[in-house]
């Protein structure tokens, strides 16, 4: 199994009430994937399809290619 990984933005440190670290952690994630996505969207139509698919996580990857299947269409 190939696993993939999507680095946080900007780490969250494991200190204080767990409940606020692991809302801080989730908005985290969140935003570090919106990020990434949005990068995505805009590289799918202006890097050839190969280096796309190799750049990006699989999900953003299909995503992109739907994109570009859907704007040829």
């Amino acid at each position: 199994m190939i696993a993939e990984e999507v680095q946080l933005i900007e780490g969250v440190k494991a200190e204080g009430n767990i409940e606020n670290w692991l809302l801080a952690l989730e908005k985290e994630m969140q935003r570090s994937v919106r990020i990434v996505c949005q990068l995505g969207s805009k590289d799918c139509f202006s890097l050839p399809l190969k280096e796309f698919v190799n750049k990006y996580q699989s999900q953003v990857a299909l995503a992109g290619i739907q994109m570009v299947w859907a704007n040829k269409v």
